[in-house]
């Protein structure tokens, strides 16, 4: 297995007008984010808007991340499912495609108890063959996996890895506490990225590296790297208002859509048309990309890097 550390960007999917996946859109912008300094990619999560494709599309897509990156970095994949079968085919066919691991979240919206969640990842372990990485996060899946589930969990065969999206840093603390030796801990809060490398997270699953690759990188070269924290802090207090605009509006794919589409990558479009109301937040969106130094409306549509 690949070393599995640093900033994975959690990517978007491009669409052209028409809705198909914008394939030219999506290499584009893995490329520039490889480029950029990324660490790995997470491709078809919710960012990804994994739940508006098909199966088919899913396995496409996961198939032309693969032959893009090539062998540059780790590519986790985003395996999450209301059904369990779903899940599993598209681990499966991760595994057969030569992907470094799944993203596998309880299923959403079926507020499983934690003895059903543990007997979940076990029938997931039983019938993969990559890493596993155990995605709590109670927004999206109604419940929170508690720290003495978390520990089962962490003991059953492929486990590898903890996204941890509580928005708790004590909760991440004490992943790092007591799981780091069986999994890497990745933090899945965009407004947390700093304290959760202060506190020993390995990996951030990370929103703002679509828009931001080289900031986002930085960061955790900064702290993990060479612990200049007070310089990583004024970088981080750069970068909080776009993180926060992207955690606190529920616009996030509207957001960061409409951002890359100023930095010369993609049309914007989303497979469910983004409300109405989002032109209120075009402003907000400029003004907080600019204030975090991003360059927008590059020459030519072609992306500049940041300074």
């Amino acid at each position: 297995m690949k070393q599995i550390h640093g900033i994975f960007a959690v990517t978007v999917t491009h669409f052209q007008e028409n809705g198909e996946i914008d394939y030219a859109a999506c290499a584009k912008h893995i490329n520039w984010l490889i480029e950029s300094g990324v660490h790995g990619l997470l491709p078809l999560g919710a960012t990804g808007e994994f739940s508006a494709l098909t199966l088919e599309e899913r396995k496409a897509f996961a198939e032309f991340a693969m032959k893009e990156v090539a062998g540059r970095i780790p590519v986790i994949i985003g395996a999450v499912s209301t059904n369990v079968d779903v899940t599993l085919e598209v681990a499966k066919h991760a595994a057969s495609i030569g992907a470094d691991g799944v993203m596998i979240l309880p299923p959403p919206g079926l507020h499983p108890s934690q003895d059903e969640i543990y007997a979940f990842y076990k029938h997931i372990s039983e019938n993969v063959t990559l890493p596993v990485m155990i995605y709590n996060n109670p927004g999206s899946s109604g419940v929170n996996i508690l720290p003495e589930t978390l520990d089962k969990i962490a003991d059953l065969p492929h486990m590898g890895f903890l996204k941890e999206s509580t928005g708790d840093i004590m909760r991440l603390t004490r992943a790092v506490d007591e799981l780091a030796d069986r999994l890497v801990i990745f933090c899945g809060c965009e407004s947390l990225a700093y304290e959760s490398f202060v506190m020993g997270a390995k990996a951030w699953v990370c929103v703002l590296a679509n828009v931001a690759p080289a900031q986002s990188a930085r960061l955790y070269d900064l702290i993990v790297n060479q612990g200049k924290l007070e310089e990583a802090r004024a970088l981080y207090r750069q970068i909080l208002p776009l993180l926060r605009l992207t955690e606190e509006t529920g616009e996030l794919w509207q957001i960061v859509k409409y951002i890359l589409k100023q930095r010369g990558f993609g049309t914007g479009t989303l497979r469910l048309p983004p409300p109405a109301h989002f032109r209120r937040r075009e402003g907000p969106a400029r003004r907080t990309a600019r204030q975090g130094r991003l360059r927008l409306n590059p020459p030519n549509g072609e992306p500049s890097p940041d300074r």
